[in-house]
């Protein structure tokens, strides 16, 4: 069981690890992996530019990364209280998401 769990939390720092690249590279603008993953803006122009890059980002939305075939999918505007992304159950058991908190509760047996 030790054995078990240790392999079921590296998966999920793995995966949370390469989720975090993977955003990077879609929503900071310019962004490319190296020793320093550090980010600054300077200018209110720069802010501006940088925050119309996210929200086209964001607008473009699903279909934009692979894997995605429509199977996750941002919500805009009145979700009526729910998640702004929702998980597709065939894909995994047991998945919750806490809207209060922004937390994911995946079980990553498929």
């Amino acid at each position: 069981q030790l054995i078990l769990f240790g392999l079921s939390n590296q998966l999920v720092v793995a995966f949370k690890e390469d989720n975090t690249v993977a955003f990077k590279h879609l929503f900071l603008k310019g962004y490319e992996d190296g020793a320093d993953d550090t980010a600054a803006i300077y200018t209110r122009g720069d802010l501006l530019e940088h925050l119309a890059f996210v929200l086209e980002q964001v607008a473009q939305g699903h279909g934009t990364g692979l894997g995605t075939s429509g199977e996750a999918r941002y919500a805009y505007g009145d979700t009526g209280g729910g998640p702004g992304l929702r998980l597709c159950q065939r894909f995994f058991r047991r998945g919750d998401i806490d809207p209060e908190n922004d937390t994911f509760n995946i079980d990553p047996s498929v």
